[in-house]
């Protein structure tokens, strides 16, 4: 890995979620030199805005504002690919290719469909490169307290209801989580129950409202429920036999219970960071020092892209009125 201090980081996409990358990587000590990728003026502009606006950052730090990757200098310790989903599979062999990256993070959801992220994995193996993806909430440390609660062996159900903020968008996150919970290399679909309607998502692409289910071998289930006239903070209901939480995420507001210790609800606390450009601070300087973080790899996410692809494709495929090649999704 990078010397201390030593680091290039290659930010490719420099949109919402890409500037917020940037702030996180612009503030950590370990790197010498970000080139940040975007083809539209007005993402780059929006990059700056937001780097003049990032409390904590290294004036050190030389930032280079490229409109191509070909312009991009050879080998770096991390390359951040926050475009949007069609394309991205061919920008990670690019980099790769072209520049030698292997260590990468790239954003939810991973490919516009499920061939393409079986190929983006394949291609990774077989290259020897290391990937992790942008699903953020099974790295919380609240989660993460969760999942050491639950007993490996039981089944578990996890309940999730909130407004409108899509069963592709946030649906991705907690089937992951779900996942993770779980241990599952697989989600079955279960049934489901979708709005008949499309809803234009801030990134210019759609995503479906309604509810979703699934199961794993185990015989853990998962409903996802959002509406799809408020957009209301999410809920989230954790039960198994021997314990169960619900949490608020944006509310900041949790209870949990034990049956050893006879059901009783506690309130317990929820003071995670959940900004991107705080928690990428936590997964690049990881990535960067040792190899490793929280976030799930590239084959584990596997698991929740294929169920939220594989289970929504039909739907899109209604609503739209043709057979889609890939999701309108990002």
């Amino acid at each position: 890995m990078s010397q201390p201090n030593d680091a290039r980081v290659l930010i490719v996409g420099c949109g919402t979620m890409g500037s917020y990358h940037l702030q996180a990587v612009a503030s950590l000590a370990q790197v010498r030199e970000i080139e940040v990728v975007d083809p539209r003026p007005e993402a780059l502009r929006l990059g700056r805005e937001r780097l003049a606006e990032t409390p904590g950052r290294c004036r050190s730090t030389t930032v280079r504002w490229l409109s191509s990757v070909e312009d991009a200098g050879r080998g770096g310790a991390l390359c951040i690919i926050a475009t949007q989903a069609q394309g991205r599979s061919q920008l990670l062999r690019q980099v790769a290719e072209t520049l030698s990256y292997t260590h990468f993070l790239v954003e939810k959801l991973v490919a516009p469909s499920v061939a393409e992220c079986e190929d983006m994995v394949d291609y990774s193996s077989t290259r020897g490169l290391s990937v992790w993806v942008n699903c953020q909430t099974r790295a919380y440390p609240f989660h993460q307290r969760v999942k050491a609660r639950l007993q490996p062996e039981e089944p578990l159900i996890l309940n999730v209801v909130g407004g409108n903020l899509g069963l592709a968008t946030n649906g991705i996150h907690n089937a992951d989580l779900f996942a993770f919970y779980d241990g599952a290399s697989r989600i079955d679909g279960t049934g489901s129950s979708i709005d008949p309607m499309l809803h234009r998502t801030a990134r210019g692409q759609w995503d479906l409202s309604g509810t979703l289910q699934g199961s794993t071998e185990k015989g853990s289930r998962l409903t996802m429920t959002y509406a799809g006239d408020h957009r209301l903070s999410e809920q989230l209901s954790i039960s198994s036999r021997s314990y169960r939480c619900i949490v608020d995420h944006i509310q900041r507001w949790a209870v949990e219970s034990e049956a050893a210790s006879g059901g009783q609800w506690r309130a317990i606390p929820f003071g995670d960071e959940m900004l991107v450009s705080r928690m990428t601070m936590t997964f690049a300087s990881e990535i960067i020092a040792s190899g490793r973080c929280d976030l799930p790899a590239l084959e584990e996410s596997l698991v929740s892209h294929r169920f939220i692809l594989g289970e929504l494709q039909p739907h899109f495929n209604r609503l739209m009125g043709k057979e889609l090649a890939d999701a309108p999704v990002t």
